[in-house]
């Protein structure tokens, strides 16, 4: 029995370990206070529901992501990010005014990695962006 107990108390260690910074209270209190951080509006749409800790911590993870890439290169006056809660889906748009891009020609390792957790979560993730054009980036997550 307290083999079995000193494991559990490992494995809940590993957890919160895992869980990142800032994911201690809401994901909207996060996303908002990464928001405020990064200067993007932030809006949330719907009634917020408890979603699974892995579907918090991915759109957590690409929001930190796609905000940096926007501080860093979009060379944007705005960007907002909204967060979006639906009866059978959950949806995150981040919007900026940047210089754009070709997502036909540039992936790079970032939107890979973000189309990743999306579709380890059945998601999916769009992005639209022209060169001059701003970028939208639009992440949805079933909810089970």
């Amino acid at each position: 029995m307290r083999a079995a107990e000193d494991n559990l108390a490992e494995a809940r260690r590993f957890v919160h370990a895992l869980t990142p910074l800032g994911l201690d209270g809401s994901l909207e209190e996060a996303l908002r206070r990464l928001c405020s951080r990064e200067g993007a509006a932030f809006q949330l749409d719907g009634e917020p529901y408890t979603l699974p800790r892995r579907a918090e911590v991915a759109l957590l993870r690409i929001a930190q992501g796609w905000l940096a890439n926007v501080s860093r290169h979009a060379e944007a006056a705005r960007a907002a990010l909204t967060l979006t809660y639906m009866e059978d889906e959950v949806a995150m748009d981040i919007v900026d005014d940047g210089r754009g891009f070709d997502p036909l020609t540039r992936s790079g390792n970032g939107l890979g990695f973000i189309r990743d957790r999306a579709a380890e979560l059945g998601g999916a993730v769009t992005v639209e962006s022209a060169p001059g054009l701003g970028t939208a980036l639009a992440v949805t997550l079933p909810v089970p």
